[in-house]
């Protein structure tokens, strides 16, 4: 029996197939041609191309029939699409009170409740049916910093930069590298069993409440080669039992806190050297973050000397244009996830601690460090082969509704004189990009949602409601309960 029962018959269709196929046969195709090219039993088309059913070139079935028509509806996906962009995504629970409160702006009988003001579940898995595009998924918590911080300004300077080093010399894909470290707990995070159905609390065993923090230095060219990661332990002495069973080549170094300082990231590099050798006639690239350490003379000073070009990345920009995390650190978190609770299952009653990180480390990232990871990531940042437009406008939406707007030179010349800024000359010099009701509803990037048919004056007030009822704050309301909150 397969696992999700799909219905074989019974207009599955649907009615665009059908007034398409209506149209051929109205054009002169034979009725059993178009039956056998769009799927559809000749009764039926015969049925609708005479006018014998209630509604012609509409493929309805039964006495139910949706509370919003297509164009409606294709209405509501775009806007919740739109604030997802915006990184103001809807819960389950907001998007059947938008329907609600939809249907009675537009005065559409419904059968929804009216004691809770929104629709029902079923109502919203038939909705999540009927559009594809949709899901229930659990979103990253993005911060306002990484929000505002990811623009366009941000970003072309950044490929700016990279293109003149590029244009410097010839280089090739294995001497173009992104280096970065991420920590690793010896307290894993569970997966997910197999457990009682209802049951209110579901347990497994873990090394501790709070672990301790190990950073890892990794780094991966655009090619998919790999260095051998660097461990960093929060302890005074180094001892060779913390480097039982790590992966070949790797070295270590401990401080105080487990994190990477301004003597591990030189010897991180001097590590580098050891493996991809680069010379000054073979020049090699690392793009990494603008963490302190990676900014230190020091540094500086031995990548010149070993031919090295060092390339930071915007702040708050790493989430979207760092390969390493685009498309690698999440796998191998995971498979590090796993890797520690079969350590668990296979070692009854011990703990984890520092001296088995580095074995458990070691077989998540075996399994994980592979070419196609790191083709990938560099490509989807448009590092690799170089793409400074890999970047469209819907990725720049969130930094549009929260960027403030350029000061003017009369705010300028206020703020000199310690007075005030004029709030309403701010408000004034906000982008028209930055209005949601600009980029929910009439997003000319998203080119896999059906676009509702424009040029009718209902069409016009749905997306006036739909933009009024729900939509995120703008520059402007920001500043202005800011200014209420610090005067009270």
């Amino acid at each position: 029996m397969p696992r999700v029962y799909q219905r074989k018959n019974r207009a599955s269709y649907g009615t665009r197939v059908l007034q398409d196929a209506l149209q051929a046969i109205r054009d002169g195709t034979p009725l059993k041609t178009v039956s056998k090219n769009y799927g559809i039993p000749c009764k039926t088309l015969r049925r609708h191309r005479d006018g014998t059913v209630k509604n012609p070139g509409a493929a309805l079935l039964g006495r139910f029939r949706p509370d919003f028509d297509e164009n409606l509806e294709s209405m509501l996906v775009s806007h919740i699409l739109a604030m997802e962009k915006a990184l103001f995504g809807l819960t389950p629970i907001d998007v059947r009170r938008l329907a609600f409160d939809f249907d009675e702006k537009m005065k559409i009988d419904h059968r929804f409740c009216k004691t809770s003001k929104m629709a029902g579940k079923d109502w919203l898995a038939g909705f999540l049916q009927r559009n594809p595009t949709l899901s229930i998924r659990k979103p990253e918590a993005t911060s306002m910093a990484r929000a505002v911080g990811f623009n366009r300004p941000q970003v072309h300077q950044f490929f700016k930069v990279y293109r003149d080093e590029l244009s410097k010399g010839n280089y090739s894909p294995r001497q173009v590298w992104n280096m970065d470290e991420t920590g690793i707990k010896n307290v894993q995070n569970p997966c997910n069993i197999v457990a009682t159905k209802g049951a209110k609390s579901i347990g497994r065993i873990t090394s501790a409440e709070r672990g301790q923090t190990t950073s890892v230095l990794c780094a991966v060219n655009a090619a998919g080669a790999y260095i051998p990661p660097m461990f960093v332990f929060a302890r005074k002495r180094m001892t060779p039992l913390l480097m039982t069973g790590c992966p070949p080549g790797s070295i270590s170094r401990c401080t105080a806190n487990g994190w990477s300082d301004d003597d591990c990231f030189l010897q991180w590099l001097q590590h580098f050297v050891t493996h991809a050798k680069p010379t000054q006639d073979d020049r090699h690239i690392i793009i990494l973050d603008g963490h302190h350490s990676h900014k230190t003379l020091a540094a500086i000073d031995f990548a010149r000397e070993n031919g090295i070009g060092l390339i930071t990345l915007a702040p708050n920009c790493t989430h979207k244009m760092q390969p390493l995390d685009v498309s690698y650190f999440k796998s191998l978190k995971a498979a590090y996830n796993r890797a520690a609770d079969n350590w668990m299952l296979a070692n009854a009653g011990k703990r984890i601690s520092q001296f088995n990180v580095a074995e458990i480390f070691g077989t998540a990232y075996m399994k994980t460090a592979t070419i196609d990871k790191a083709i990938n990531g560099f490509r989807a940042t448009g590092i690799w082969p170089f793409n400074d437009d890999v970047f469209t406008d819907e990725d720049f939406v969130a930094a549009q509704l929260t960027e403030e707007p350029p000061p003017t030179a009369a705010s300028k010349d206020k703020n000199n004189n310690n007075d005030p800024p004029n709030e309403n000359q701010d408000v004034e010099d906000i982008p028209t990009s930055s209005n949601i009701g600009d980029v929910s509803l009439n997003d000319p990037c998203d080119s896999n949602t059906q676009e509702p048919q424009a040029g009718t004056s209902k069409d016009g007030e749905a997306r006036r409601l739909l933009t009024s009822l729900c939509s995120p704050p703008k520059p402007s309301e920001k500043r202005a309960r800011k200014k209420e909150n610090t005067e009270f």
